[in-house]
């Protein structure tokens, strides 16, 4: 998987598509808050996904450096469809596991505390159709932009 002397590696152009995806998620919380949420420099869900975006990255990369029926892109290709069919798994139980809660919450009687509490762990942003769509997008357009050496 490497490509010619003056190309940059594969490896990088993913790890800056991951940088950029976690810089470009902060921009899009801190606008709505009006403040930096800097934890979601640390957290792969949200808008957009990050493994969506690096594993899309990965997959465009490996097909334009060594074409699409090489061995190295059947296997990203695999790793990427693993990867998004799990994250959207993950999000539909985490909606699932939300509407339950809200009906046990529903029906008992807590402070207003324990409830704020017990839905902060619940976020149905975690890993949303649309997040993994935007990560895809996101990940093929930057592999494009930045992982093809010009003329």
């Amino acid at each position: 998987m490497t490509g010619g002397g003056d190309q940059v590696p594969i490896w990088a152009v993913v790890l800056a598509c991951g940088a950029f995806c976690q810089v470009f998620k902060l921009i899009l919380y801190a606008i709505p808050r009006r403040g930096l949420p800097l934890f979601v420099l640390f957290q792969s869900s949200g808008l957009p996904s990050l493994a969506a975006s690096t594993s899309t990255c990965l997959l465009t990369m490996v097909i334009i450096r060594c074409g699409w029926s090489s061995p190295e892109a059947g296997f990203a290709l695999v790793f990427a469809v693993i990867g998004i069919h799990d994250g959207l798994k993950l999000g539909g139980a985490a909606v699932e596991q939300q509407r339950a809660l809200f009906l046990v919450l529903d029906r008992m009687e807590i402070s207003q505390r324990l409830v704020r509490r017990a839905m902060a762990y619940l976020d149905p942003r975690s890993h949303h159709p649309a997040h993994m769509l935007m990560g895809v997008c996101l990940g093929a357009l930057f592999a494009l932009a930045f992982g093809v050496r010009p003329g």
